[in-house]
């Protein structure tokens, strides 16, 4: 008689632990569709003031900071992979073609490019999603 009144509290005790699985991973789940929700999602039209993101290592064309009319200096600078860069305008010649500013980088080297330094970039050369990992 002793072991039947034993055996049910073993089993509220195993009963108390085993939602405990269940409750973390539910909240795994709570805490990844927002992550999943933004890997999916559409990055939306680029406009001037965005802040973006580089896609790779691209060697980009500087722009002469007092004349945006003129485009292209002889000079051209390396942009790293996940360099921040702001838009400073849109839809210039070729198509697909903007100004950005590099932010962000206080100790670049030649021939990475330096902060504040007017670039010209492409399209698919900048994303608006910053990596998730």
């Amino acid at each position: 008689m002793m072991k039947a009144d034993h055996l049910p509290e073993d089993d509220t005790e195993d009963s108390s632990r085993t939602p405990l699985i269940p409750i973390g991973l539910t909240i795994v789940m709570v805490l990844m569709v927002p992550v999943f929700l933004y890997s999916v999602g559409p990055e939306g039209p680029l406009k001037v003031g965005d802040v973006v993101f580089a896609t790779g290592l691209h060697r980009v064309q500087i722009v002469a900071p007092d004349a945006f009319q003129h485009q292209r200096t002889k000079d051209s600078c390396m942009l790293e992979h996940r360099s921040q860069l702001v838009v400073q305008k849109i839809g210039m010649n070729p198509i697909g073609s903007m100004i950005a500013e590099l932010i962000g980088l206080e100790k670049a080297q030649a021939p990475f490019c330096f902060s504040r330094t007017p670039v010209l970039l492409h399209a698919h050369q900048v994303t608006l999603k910053a990596d998730l990992w």
